[in-house]
């Protein structure tokens, strides 16, 4: 599969809805394309409410999860994920807990993701953050966060990190802006990154990560040590999408 040519309509697709696309290098974009055909074809895609699941639905959710992957050595095609829920517009959930409904109270969200379990998008949000650069909102990125995050067992804000002293550079630096940005909240302080960030610290790593790839530059400039860490993490500096 992988070594068919990729056809003029997916890569139409792509350059469309997924804007760093095109200042990828060839490499970077053969990357994408690849990790997108896997995708494509090994996930469960399934629509809710009435929703039909396309082409366009699967290639641009699958591009904008790949960008995730290009600092790796080997391809990766997020195996775990084998379940992806599409929604037209935003997603009804409430509060359950071991199988009970705790709460008859509905949330409403642009995406989820389950410990173990599928991802969840609203398409009407997922197409808009990928298409549109420099407002740190790209629910693609933020939930596929959450599912590296998850990897270990557990959504806790730190993904798994093979090496023992960007582990631990990682839990310093992210605790101390984590608290910095409860602290903005609290005074009432101009927010250096959304305040959806101060909910824990694995929505501080989804917030900083959609950041990350979304609006690189600003992120270097409100919260470089975050961002350097990120960039080891990934090895990708993604200030190459904004020129």
């Amino acid at each position: 599969m992988l070594n068919r040519p990729f056809s003029d309509l997916w890569v139409e697709i792509i350059t469309n809805n997924v804007w760093q696309y095109s200042s990828l290098s060839p490499a970077q974009q053969q990357r994408i394309l690849q990790c997108s055909a896997v995708m494509v074809a090994e996930k469960s895609w399934e629509a809710v409410k009435g929703f039909e699941i396309t082409d366009e639905v699967k290639l641009t959710i699958s591009a904008t999860a790949a960008l995730l992957t290009l600092g790796l050595e080997e391809p990766f095609y997020f195996d775990r994920v084998s379940t992806i829920l599409v929604h037209p517009d935003l997603i009804e959930n409430r509060a359950v807990q071991q199988g009970r409904l705790v709460s008859h109270e509905t949330a409403y969200y642009s995406g989820l993701a389950w410990q173990g379990g599928p991802l969840v998008f609203s398409w009407r949000d997922a197409l808009r953050g990928s298409r549109q650069p420099g407002d740190g909102r790209n629910v693609i990125i933020h939930e596929f966060i959450h599912h590296i995050d998850g990897l270990d067992g557990e959504m806790g804000g730190m993904p798994i990190i093979p090496s023992e002293p960007l582990r631990q550079r990682w839990e310093i630096v992210f605790r101390r802006r984590f608290n910095e940005l409860n602290d903005e909240l609290d005074s009432g302080r101009e927010l250096r990154i959304d305040g959806y960030a101060a909910t824990n610290l694995a929505e501080f790593f989804a917030v900083s990560g959609e950041n990350f790839f979304d609006s690189p530059g600003r992120l270097q400039q409100k919260l470089p040590d975050v961002y350097d860490l990120l960039r080891e993490y990934f090895d990708i500096d993604p200030v190459q999408f904004e020129y």
